[in-house]
């Protein structure tokens, strides 16, 4: 590759991010829609601990830059207030009692400089316990433009089941704990660590199998069953 062809790859991807990122304004609004149906619900939302919605360009710095969304790296974030849990619990750092709270649970969208987008989930933070994770991919697009209407309402979805299964009420469920693990192992970062234990397990339990299938099958040519 000579120096011209290199420069016009490079020229014709910087476009093409571009028109990713202007995209993202469009997908913004998407969630926008779908944010005020599902906090239309203001009984629910409140058992949450409240649902709030902010976005980069809500930083003071961007806001007063008067960039506009093309010009710098979109999120936007979808965030539960303060859940009261009813217990007390002994402040680490003031060594007193205080109420006990779950909060910031999250489901945001970010884009890179190339304007893909990725989607993530994040549990509540409690001062009654944690989960394991801190975050987990549910999604990744190459343009904003396939984060379609259809795909932010399932994102929603799995964000409102997420919230459940890391609530401190509901966390120690079996079902809500292998719900974690299916979002874990379906994140691309974990996939393939995750295969290969699986990969493994099988292999011990075939092992198994097999020995005890040898050992059925000499028993049984020996007679003695």
């Amino acid at each position: 590759m000579n120096f011209k062809e290199a420069a016009e790859i490079i020229k014709r991807d910087s476009i093409n991010a571009w028109i990713r990122r202007v995209n993202w304004r469009f997908m913004d609004e998407r969630i926008q829609t779908e944010f005020e149906s599902v906090a239309s619900d203001r009984d629910s939302v409140n058992l949450l601990g409240g649902l709030y919605i902010g976005r980069a360009k809500d930083n003071d710095s961007i806001r007063k830059s008067n960039l506009i969304s093309s010009q710098y790296i979109n999120s936007t974030h979808i965030f539960t207030g303060h859940r009261l849990l009813g217990i007390s619990v002994i402040d680490p750092e003031a060594k007193v009692l205080k109420i006990a709270s779950e909060r910031n649970a999250q489901l945001w969208y970010s884009q890179g400089p190339s304007g893909d987008v990725l989607v993530f989930v994040g549990p509540y933070q409690s001062d009654a316990g944690k989960v394991e994770e801190n975050e987990i991919i549910i999604g990744r697009y190459h343009n904003p433009s396939q984060v379609t209407a259809r795909r932010i309402r399932k994102h929603f979805s799995i964000f409102l089941k997420y919230c459940s299964c890391t609530a401190q009420h509901s966390a120690s469920s079996l079902s809500n704990y292998l719900y974690r693990k299916y979002l874990v192992f379906n994140d691309f970062r974990y996939k393939s660590i995750y295969r290969q234990k699986l990969i493994v397990f099988s292999e011990r339990i075939l092992i198994l199998a097999l020995g005890g299938a040898a050992v059925w099958a000499s028993l049984y040519a020996g007679g003695r069953i």
